[in-house]
C-alpha cells in the first residue's frame, strides 16, 4: 500500500484535509473488507476511532517517556 505524499505543509490549514482525502480510498476499503467479513457496520466504525484514539494516546505516552529520558540524561551527565 503506496500512500501518496502530502501536497501541503502541517502549517497550512488544509493538512489534515489533505491527508483524509489521501487516506479516504484506503479507510472505505478497510471497512467495507470487513463488513463484507461479517462485522456490523457501526462495530466497524467504532472499532476504527477507538484505534484512532489509541493512536494518539501512544503518540502522547511516547513522547512523554521520550521527554523523560532526555531529562535524566542531562540530569545523569551533571
Amino acid at each position: 500500500m503506496a500512500v501518496p505524499r502530502p501536497k501541503t505543509t502541517p502549517a497550512d490549514p488544509d493538512h489534515v484535509l489533505d491527508c483524509e482525502f489521501v487516506l479516504e480510498p484506503y479507510f472505505q476499503e478497510l471497512a467495507e473488507k470487513a463488513a463484507e467479513a461479517g462485522w456490523d457496520e457501526d462495530v466497524v466504525a467504532a472499532a476504527l476511532v477507538g484505534l484512532a484514539e489509541a493512536r494518539v494516546e501512544m503518540r502522547k505516552v511516547n513522547a512523554a517517556t521520550d521527554s523523560a529520558i532526555g531529562r535524566a540524561r542531562v540530569k545523569r551527565q551533571q
